[in-house]
């Protein structure tokens, strides 16, 4: 980590971060245990139900327990007590599974009771307000912090760089200035091909290519299944003329600017590539169709899906979104660095999942909420993949209800140490994977964006700074050659 700025800067970013994340630790434990205590006393003993195939008659848990095949069964989730209580409160502010809990509260009828669906609706104004007070204000304080903290760090190393900013600056004025002072490229040019020149980078030319493009994005999405054959070949003949159109627009700049000058912009290059691919997907369903020499139709699938990079031409067209791809791409080293550390995260509990929960299984007697042959921790490829799933929210908190169930059998997980030892296990890295880390790429993607817009500014501020110097030139020599001789000079 020390040998690596950008992971040196994650990493201090994270640890300067932990104590006003404390703060914000408390704030949340706080709202936690009030309503932890107001949920275990609205719902203690309420979550019970009883489970068996003919339930519709049953009121209380006597009448349940008094029919075979019933069980009295306890909700995974519940306000039996304070633990109880906050685990259903954290699993509700990740906001994954949450409704399911709160329909479980207003069923809910009382202690021994079979619960009656919308029993007590007002009961929703505890589990709404427990969401905007913790899940949407309180929670979200996570992202104000790192970012912040994100900022302080990124001033510090900021503070290291100034001396050769400045001296990249000054270089940069130095070489803006010559190139202003010098005489322009297509000067030398004969009369039209400097009239081509113009006509490429007007605006008004732009604007037209814009126009075909929005055209051709038009055409593409007007293909559906079964499509008449007339219909069918019209769109291809409009994807003649669009290629046509394009093909005219690289020769036209290759002319006017020169192969050199225009190979050297990375977005003509992307213009080159898009109407290489076009003209290669229309010979392959020319040769095709004539049988000249078989081809996978695959192939042409992808030439065609190929078509929709026409729509990338937009992006360089407008400055404010290139200037925010031009963020991601300056960003992605450091969010690099972050898939570092979200891969060392992934790869320890990924480990401890397998150790954990490896020998889980899923049978009619312990049926599975979440863990499936998609997602489980019987092996470490698909154990990463899991925690991968859990940290996109998508039902994780039905694989913590798979890990908190005690197996009977003698190869099962960690017996009742497992109702301990899962909660720890996934409230961590829930907390680390989806309110830490995820908000530091947010922290990294801000900073850039905002990098960005001050190097336009920069960019701008020294171009009008060239201007005034190259105007107060041009004053000082022609005041010079307007003052009349005197005597002292002529001799």
């Amino acid at each position: 980590i020390s040998r690596a700025p950008g992971l040196k800067l994650v990493v201090q970013t994270l640890l300067s971060s932990l104590r006003p994340i404390g703060h914000i630790v408390v704030i949340c434990c706080t709202f936690f245990i009030i309503f932890g205590i107001l949920g275990v006393q609205l719902f203690k003993g309420k979550f019970y139900y009883c489970e068996g195939p003919f339930t519709r008659n049953i009121t209380t848990r006597q009448q349940c327990e008094e029919m075979s095949n019933h069980r009295w069964k306890n909700q995974q989730y519940n306000f039996d007590n304070l633990g109880q209580a906050l685990l259903a409160l954290f699993v509700l502010a990740s906001r994954d599974g949450w409704v399911q809990i709160m329909y479980n509260g207003i069923d809910a009828v009382d202690i021994d009771m079979q619960p009656i669906r919308n029993h007590n609706e007002a009961k929703l104004i505890y589990f709404i307000s427990f969401l905007l007070l913790v899940g949407f204000f309180v929670l979200n304080m996570f992202v104000g912090v790192v970012v912040e903290n994100f900022h302080k760090c990124r001033a510090e190393q900021e503070r290291e760089e100034k001396a050769r900013r400045t001296a990249k600056r000054a270089k940069k004025i130095d070489r803006k200035r010559r190139r202003m002072r010098e005489v322009p490229y297509y000067a030398h040019f004969s009369p039209w091909r400097r009239r081509l020149h113009d006509v490429c980078n007007s605006k008004y030319f732009d604007l037209i290519i814009a126009a075909v493009i929005g055209l051709n994005v038009v055409t593409m999405s007007l293909e559906f299944y079964l499509m008449p054959r007339m219909f069918d070949s019209a769109l291809d003949y409009c994807n003649y003329v669009f290629t046509s159109v394009f093909i005219v627009e690289s020769i036209s700049k290759i002319i006017a600017l020169g192969p050199f000058r225009y190979f050297k912009d990375k977005w003509n290059q992307l213009d080159t590539m898009i109407v290489v691919l076009s003209i290669g997907g229309i010979a392959m369903e020319k040769m095709k169709n004539g049988q000249v020499f078989p081809i996978n139709p695959t192939l042409i699938r992808v030439m065609r899906v190929l078509r929709i990079a026409r729509v990338l031409k937009l992006l360089k067209m407008a400055k404010g979104i290139r200037a925010l791809l031009d963020t991601v791409i300056q960003a992605l080293p450091q969010v690099g660095n972050l898939g570092l550390l979200f891969f060392l995260l992934f790869f320890i509990f990924a480990a401890l999942g397998v150790e954990l929960f490896g020998k889980l299984e899923c049978s009619d007697q312990h049926p599975c909420l979440g863990l499936d042959k998609h997602a489980h921790f019987k092996d470490f490829g698909m154990a990463f993949l899991t925690l991968f799933r859990i940290a996109t929210g998508d039902n994780w908190n039905g694989i913590m209800k798979d890990a908190l169930r005690q197996d009977d059998s003698p190869h099962g997980a960690k017996g009742q140490f497992m109702t301990i030892l899962a909660p720890i296990y996934f409230v961590i890295f829930v907390l680390m994977a989806q309110f830490v880390l995820v908000n530091v790429v947010v922290a990294v993607l801000m900073k850039k964006l905002d990098e960005s817009n001050r190097m336009v500014a920069d960019d701008a501020e020294i171009d009008e700074e060239i201007e005034r110097q190259l105007e107060a030139d041009a004053h000082e020599r022609n005041y010079i050659e307007q003052q009349p001789l005197d005597d002292a000079d002529l001799n």
